[in-house]
């Protein structure tokens, strides 16, 4: 890399102190492939990091969004010397377990970031032993009647199919094992992925029976036990977050089932009144809610396929709650990218109208 474009990486990584979190957000939604941003003074020199990991965090701790990335930084990151060679650095990256390692010169400045995937020749060429199951078998009831002809994987958006725009994102994150659990019009699904070659050794299908199995019960026919953690996303899902980043969060939490959490506000336009039957006991001016919903996205531990029953209609709100029952560490997994749930003709709308932005 020549010395200009280690100062292009390093400026297009850089904030000042004072930004705010929100911004610092919308900052590293932007750089999706390092996930870190550095935080500098006017003349270089590293006053800490943010990491993806960090954001997320934050957002699970309910910080403000308002407040300064010096509030949230590491302000002692590790670094490297300029002058430590190639070997040097790999080492220690690889003995500390992580993925990006700012460089600074004998004044503290930043003058580059290594990330591990340079010295192990990954980059968009890794590949992961984690399958990725997409649930695709829903009837599209609320889609009427555009999913009466053509099921809702197959809706097109930005004049591609749904489903499509889903496989690209996880096969170019580096997933080769992608199952679909199908029910309605499944012929019609399996016709279209088989006409892709791109497709054809790469996707498998679990098909349901004459019961539909829910969110979770189609697991039951995965062909093997997966050795590692593995990927269950929702088709109908139009979104731009990171799986391997989730897979990755997963296991750095030690969890047993991750689930993918987006924060939302909700202001009531009137004031609320409390009762207690028929007396009143306070009132709130028009207040703001605040509450996590749940995305569709989840990471799963090959254990918990032992409370899966085969042929039974399962969703994965009895494998939460199976789990949260037994007692294991069950971990939210927050979402700041974009994210769309496509249920609705008014988020279909709003899905092609928001695709070129987020996905061009």
């Amino acid at each position: 890399m020549t010395r200009r474009d280690k100062t292009a990486l390093v400026d297009s990584l850089r904030l000042p102190p004072d930004t705010s979190l929100m911004k610092a957000i919308e900052f590293l939604t932007q750089q999706a492939l390092h996930k870190i941003l550095l935080i500098t003074d006017d003349d270089y020199r590293l006053l800490g990091i943010i990491t993806d990991y960090d954001i997320r965090r934050a957002i699970l701790n309910h910080v403000s969004l308002d407040l300064p990335v010096s509030a949230v930084m590491n302000p002692a990151p590790m670094t490297m010397a300029q002058t430590c060679s190639d070997a040097e650095i790999m080492g220690h990256m690889e003995r500390i377990g992580c993925t990006q390692m700012p460089v600074v010169d004998t004044q503290g400045r930043v003058v580059d970031v290594r990330f591990i995937d340079e010295f192990l020749h990954f980059g968009d060429n890794e590949r992961h032993e984690n399958v990725v199951v997409i649930m695709a078998g829903g009837l599209g009831t609320r889609l009427r009647p555009m999913t009466e002809r053509v099921p809702k994987p197959l809706l097109t958006v930005g004049g591609r199919p749904l489903l499509f725009i889903l496989l690209d994102q996880i096969l170019t994150e580096g997933f080769d094992r992608v199952f679909i659990s199908l029910n309605y019009k499944s012929d019609m699904i399996i016709k279209a992925i088989r006409e892709v070659s791109s497709y054809r050794d790469r996707v498998d299908f679990l098909l349901e029976g004459d019961t539909m199995l829910g969110t979770a019960g189609s697991l039951s026919l995965l062909p093997e036990r997966p050795a590692a953690p593995f990927v269950v996303i929702n088709g109908d899902l139009l979104t731009n977050v990171s799986l391997k980043d989730m897979l990755q969060f997963h296991c750095s939490e030690g969890n047993q089932l991750t689930m993918a959490v987006r924060h939302e506000h909700h202001k009531v336009a009137y004031g609320v009144v409390d009762l207690d039957g028929t007396r009143v006991t306070g009132m709130r001016e028009k207040p703001v809610f605040s509450y996590y919903f749940n995305t569709g996205i989840y990471v799963v531990e090959p254990a918990m396929l032992e409370t899966v029953p085969p042929e039974t209609t399962w969703n994965m709100t009895d494998l939460v709650d199976g789990a949260l029952a037994k007692g294991d560490r069950v971990g939210a997994f927050p979402v700041h990218e974009f994210w769309i749930d496509i249920g609705t003709p008014d988020q279909y709308e709003r899905a092609q109208s928001e695709f070129e932005v987020y996905f061009r």
